[in-house]
């Protein structure tokens, strides 16, 4: 490898869109550029944002406010828009998005701070159904009812929902 194409390998960057906004205020865009990182997630790139907030322009700014748990697509809290499809940002590769990268809160709930956002109306309507089952003993009870293949697939499925809130994000 020559001095130009060591040069250009090592001055690969990724952009990144990001909606700034503060609670019921106006929101506006601002651009992040950072170094390529082989393998990096969108929440990498968001914890090298915040530890250097300066825009693509050299504005010093706030740090981006976002969700983030368990960093494995587990939780769900780390649900965005990312290039106008909801997602976690912490399953979402760089290396497999379109540049620039644009990061957005998810728009079915209200607005904390940058890409953070209040899903209590979807806790607290779980709450209201009483979406879960009770870790109460009575599992320890022997098997319960025979379901047929068709309901327990059915079941399955529903059963693995981690409350993202993203399911709400995509249905129109």
């Amino acid at each position: 490898m020559d001095t130009a194409q060591a040069s250009a390998v090592t001055t690969k960057t990724v952009t990144f869109r990001i909606w700034r906004q503060e609670e019921s205020k106006e929101g506006h865009w601002e651009e992040f550029r950072l170094p390529y990182a082989k393998g990096a997630n969108v929440i990498s790139c968001l914890m090298e944002i915040q530890r250097n907030p300066v825009t693509t322009d050299g504005k010093r700014v706030p740090p981006v406010v976002w969700d983030s748990a368990c960093l494995e697509e587990v939780c769900g809290s780390c649900a965005m828009n990312i290039n106008g499809r909801v997602r976690m940002a912490c399953s979402a590769l760089i290396d497999k998005l379109e540049q620039p990268i644009t990061l957005e809160p998810m728009k079915k709930f209200p607005v904390v701070r940058d890409l953070a956002v209040d899903r209590e109306r979807m806790f607290t309507a779980l709450k209201r159904v009483h979406g879960w089952i009770d870790v109460d003993g009575t599992h320890n009870l022997g098997p319960g009812p025979r379901q047929s293949p068709k309901d327990h697939s059915t079941m399955y499925v529903l059963s693995t929902c981690m409350t993202c809130g993203s399911c709400l994000e995509a249905c129109p």
